[in-house]
């Protein structure tokens, strides 16, 4: 995570005083970079005006740094699966930095499924897999099951969704 970090003061004066810094880091880069923009006891007023999230994560142009530095410190130490996940939550969910370290402690709650990108795939899986139907003892009858109708229900009235990651569901 990368966020381009501005004084204020200078820039209600009509000054664009900026620099990248990348996230995490430590308190001394931070610092660092507070100084070289001018953020100092007299002129202490920063904000956020742009930022690069490979996650999708939204950040607040008025966010805590430490709050923000924190959450890359987590983020950079999940697994793949687990990025995979968090980014399917916030295409799906669109969380604010605030929830950001709930939803990381408890990527537990959801099950991504990768395979699954349509209402046919989820009817299928749900049917098949999820549910476990036996549908040799439906016979014939089982050749006329509409699986993207099921899906597409399945869909409408669960705590999930698609993504460009797969099926997302949240179990609790």
């Amino acid at each position: 995570m990368r966020i381009f970090l501005t004084n204020l003061g200078k820039y209600n004066e009509g000054e664009l005083v900026g620099l990248w810094l990348t996230l995490p880091c430590t308190d001394d880069e931070l610092q660092a970079t507070l100084t070289k923009i001018g953020i100092s006891a007299c002129c202490e007023e920063y904000f956020i005006t742009d930022y690069e999230c490979d996650i999708g994560l939204r950040v607040d142009e008025y966010g805590s740094l430490t709050t923000l530095n924190k959450a890359a410190e987590r983020i950079s130490s999940l697994t793949d699966h687990e990025r995979q996940v968090l980014q399917a939550v916030n295409e799906l969910e669109a969380p604010d930095i605030s929830s950001i370290m709930d939803i990381i402690e408890n990527l537990g709650d959801y099950t991504l499924h990768p395979d699954i990108q349509n209402d046919y795939a989820l009817g299928h899986y749900r049917i098949h897999e999820a549910e476990g139907y036996n549908l040799c003892s439906f016979g014939k009858l089982a050749e006329y099951l509409d699986y993207e109708a099921y899906g597409r229900d399945y869909n409408v009235n669960s705590r999930g969704g698609f993504t460009s990651k797969g099926w997302l569901e949240r179990h609790t």
